[in-house]
């Protein structure tokens, strides 16, 4: 008979060069935040994810988008809010 054919891999190991750009640190969570279409890309560090700032920004988030959200979470709110209130949130611990 012939030769079998192997069956594809169940995954494919990328290179480093094909991760580099969504790679995320350890300790941050990627979310898409912003109002409207335009939304920007933040990372927020998994221990803020406890303030009752971002539970409030989570709920808000549950509640235009669902439960189910596929892909990166979103956020709506303004990015530079946010962004101020990540600093404001990490300097008081």
């Amino acid at each position: 008979m012939g030769k079998k054919a192997n069956p594809p891999p169940a995954y494919v190991r990328l290179t480093h060069d094909d991760t580099r750009e969504d790679r995320v640190r350890k300790g941050k969570v990627p979310v898409l935040v912003g109002e409207g279409e335009v939304m920007e890309r933040l990372l927020i560090p998994t221990k803020l994810f406890k303030h009752p700032y971002i539970v409030a920004l989570l709920e808000m988030s549950a509640n235009e988008f669902g439960y189910q959200q596929q892909g990166t979470l979103k956020i709506p709110c303004a990015v530079e809010c946010l962004r101020r209130s990540i600093e404001m949130i990490s300097k008081e611990k």
